[in-house]
Parts: C-alpha cells; structure tokens; sequence
C-alpha cells in the first residue's frame, strides 16, 4: 500500500479583513453600500502604545493583500521600506495605523494585535458591540472628482480647491480647511443626505485640500429650475484655514457660483538666480520690498516666494523690489515686478559674474 509524502509544510497565520471604503462614492450612492477605494492603499505602523509607547521614523510598512472586494488583509507582517521584501512578525501590543492612498486623505486607527480569537475584521467598534467598523477615506486633492461643467442647472456639486505653502515654497502639510457656513438640509423629494464629511479636509503631502458641496439644494433655498435669463447663482462662502500655532487661523470669503468647480490662488514670485556660464546658485536669500518674508534659492537656482492668500485682496497690484544675495555676500535687486492677488508673477533672472 503506498504511503502519503510530504513534500511542502506550512502553517498559516491567521488572516484579518481592514474594510476600508471610498466615502465619497457612498455618500453619492453610485458603487454600492460599501464602495472600494480607487488606486492604489498603503498601512503603515506611526506608534505603539502599549506595553510601550514609542514611534516608528520612519514608518513601519505594514504588509496587506487587496482582496477582490476591497477588503484590505493583513497577518501581523511588516518590513522596512527600503527592505520589503524582508518580512518581520509584529510583536504583541497595540499600534497606531496610518491607511494611505493615491486619492485620498490619510486616515488613523487602532489595530490591537494579536487580535481576539474569532475576530475577522479590524478595528472593532464598541458602541454598538462587536460591529465591524469601516473606515472611510475621503478625497485628497487627487481625487477624480466629476467634471461639474457637465451638471444642468447648477444642480451639481460644487468643489473647491486649493494649496497651501510656506513663504520659501515648501508645501503645508496637515492643516485643517474647512467651510463654516453650510447649513445642510435634506428636501422631501431628495434622498436624505446623511452624513457628509467633505466640508473639512487636511492638506496632503503636496500642500493640496478638497472640499465638496452636495447638489446646492441640500443647501441653497433657489428654485431647482431657475426663471428665464436669470445670472448664475452665486454664494458667498466662508473658508477657514487652520495654520498651527502660534500663527492664527485665516477666514476667506470667496464668492463662489454654485454648481462648478472654484480653485482658491495663491499669489506669488518667482524666478532663477544663475552665475557665470548660467550655472545655477543654490543658498541665495531672496527678500522683496512687499513683506519680510523670504525664500532661498533651491539646487537648480530656481525660487519661490509666496504670500498669503489674503495678501493684496481687493487691491491694486503692488510695484516690489526683489534682491538676491548669494551665499558670497553679492546681491542684485531688481524692480519690475509687479505683485498680483491670486498670481504668480515671474521676475527677470539674476546674472551674477
């Protein structure tokens, strides 16, 4: 009688589902109850908290396989970026988990590991017992959010955009934007909206923010079908950007027609500072008559100044002196260039011999 060989052996380690849902789709209803989200999604371990408190820098990169139903599986598996491919076991604790993606904002939760025996989906929402939670992620500043201009009378929603840099061009990453004076309401004859998170956002890696309206008449009283030659409707809309401390936060009132697409611009120089042969000088200090802020030119000599988004609002453009000094202490300055709200104004290159 033959006998059974065994040629491979292996243990598997236990499976457990993160569901993680593009909020937006299901705030529209478009996908299902539980849309997947678009692109490509990434865990990474921030922090333990218990037994110890320490954080990860840079991340721990969590390692998860995408199911055909979007679920998000992962079996306590980690590895170090710069060495995917050498996988470690996490140790028993509780971590802080940092779920990304190439469209949306980042979002923050608990994974307690090993999990309970029986557990199959993470987190574990308490209120009510034992109800899987899903974590929605809503739209980054790359989010392909519909084309508005192919909305009917107005009737769409409306989106508006922006970024957000320091005075030297860096991008301001995790600031809060959020719209205050929104009242939403659910018409009879609509389906009711529900939650609606995309009133706030936090700004990406990039600098960028998106925020989304529903259709206006979740929120603006106008006929539905407006009277004969009647102008756009237009709404004075209040922003609010939440700069950290100690600097105070920004209230814009950006009067915004409804039912389109509204981008919020900044206003800005910038040019190139270049020595003998066009090679480009890095380190040169960029300051202009305008305000005290300042830049520094970067590896290609090219710069960046920028305001902030109320600088200049509802004024005339501003004549400004620019002076470059280069890290050898030689400056030039130069006073063509005129600053304009919501622009960004290219100044002549600096030649120094």
């Amino acid at each position: 009688m033959a006998t059974a060989q065994v040629f491979e052996q292996s243990v598997h380690t236990r499976l457990i589902a993160v569901s993680v849902v593009d909020a937006l789709l299901q705030a529209w209803r478009t996908a299902g109850e539980f849309p997947p989200p678009q692109g490509d999604v990434t865990c990474r371990v921030i922090e333990q908290t218990a037994p110890v408190g320490r954080t990860f820098t840079p991340p721990l990169l969590l390692v998860t396989v995408r199911n055909s139903s979007g679920f998000l599986m992962l079996d306590g598996s980690w590895a170090h970026e710069a060495r995917p491919e050498r996988l470690l076991p996490l140790a028993p604790g509780s971590y802080t988990i940092r779920i990304s993606g190439d469209y949306y904002q980042n979002a923050d939760f608990v994974l307690d590991w090993p999990p309970p025996l029986g557990q199959t989906r993470v987190p574990i929402d308490p209120n009510p017992p034992n109800r899987p939670l899903n974590i929605l992620l809503l739209p980054g500043s790359a989010y392909p959010l519909p084309d508005v201009t192919l909305s009917r009378l107005q009737l769409g929603p409306t989106i508006l955009r922006g970024s957000l840099f320091s005075a030297a061009g860096d991008p301001l990453t995790g600031v809060k934007v959020e719209l205050l004076n929104v009242a939403l309401v659910d018409p009879p004859d609509l389906p009711p909206l529900g939650n609606w998170p995309f009133l706030a956002a936090t700004t990406d890696e990039r600098g960028g923010w998106t925020l989304v309206l529903p259709g206006r008449r979740y929120y603006d009283n106008s006929a539905e079908v407006p009277p004969p030659n009647a102008p756009p409707i237009t709404r004075q809309l209040t922003i609010r950007i939440n700069y950290p401390p100690p600097a105070a936060p920004l209230v814009l009132t950006p009067d915004v027609q409804l039912g389109t697409e509204r981008s919020i611009p900044n206003t800005a120089l910038r040019g190139q500072v270049v020595g003998p042969g066009g090679a480009p000088i890095s380190g040169a200090v960029i300051t202009t008559s305008a305000s005290g802020a300042a830049s520094v030119t970067r590896a290609n000599g090219t710069w960046f100044l920028y305001f902030p988004l109320d600088f200049l609002l509802g004024q005339p453009d501003l004549p400004t002196t620019v002076t470059a000094t280069t890290p050898s202490g030689a400056s030039a300055s130069d006073s063509t260039a005129l600053v304009k709200h919501g622009a960004t104004t290219f100044v002549p290159t600096f030649h120094f011999a």
